[in-house]
């Protein structure tokens, strides 16, 4: 593998949109803030909690025969998801953490809270930013709902931490998403020098 130097990536600030279910991946990112057309924005997350991408599920086993004890190991049943810390009180972190749609929004722009969560079905864009470069990480379905309790303290912001678990998508033959990967620069055309 090559060395590559701007594939070590510093996740020093960060966008995270929505979108309907299945809404194609944006094809190239100029402004982390303009994804385009139809990603909205979940606002601001949380500076000490920064998106958590988790792995549940078995690890592979190895299995033997009489002769090779270690014959082959199993292909595991794996779960992949995030864990995003919303800190702006809106409807839409209502939404995606008491599990509603936006129906629950009232005529006085109160949020009614359901009895019955109901995850929400969103494609998910988390644009992580280092600098001048942006490494999209992109999901078309996602099942988000409140995954904790709302965090408070006196010298914070109010948390509310939304767990997406990823689902396969027949947009992308049944997987669960695309992240964009970091290549190494095109080597210098040694006969393009002095032209």
């Amino acid at each position: 593998m090559a060395l590559i130097d701007d594939a070590a990536f510093v996740a020093a600030g960060g966008y995270i949109y929505i979108a309907d279910p299945d809404t194609a991946k944006p094809t190239d990112i100029k402004d982390p803030l303009a994804p385009g057309n139809g990603w909205e924005s979940i606002g601001h997350t949380s500076l000490d909690d920064l998106p958590e991408f988790g792995r549940d599920g078995d690890d592979p086993e190895v299995k033997g025969s009489w002769q090779n004890a270690k014959l082959r190991a199993t292909t595991p049943d794996v779960t992949y998801s995030v864990t995003i810390k919303s800190i702006q009180a809106t409807a839409l972190t209502y939404q995606l953490y008491f599990g509603a749609g936006p129906a629950a929004v009232q005529a006085d722009k109160s949020f009614r809270i359901p009895a019955q969560p109901r995850p929400q079905t969103k494609a998910l864009l988390v644009v992580l930013v280092d600098g001048t470069n942006y490494l999209p990480l992109w999901h078309p379905r996602v099942s988000l709902l409140g995954s904790d309790a709302v965090g408070l303290a006196a010298d914070n912001f109010v948390t509310f931490p939304i767990k997406g678990t990823f689902l396969g998508s027949s947009l992308i033959g049944n997987a669960i998403g695309e992240w964009a990967q970091i290549e190494a620069p095109a080597p210098p055309d040694p006969g393009g020098e002095g032209e």
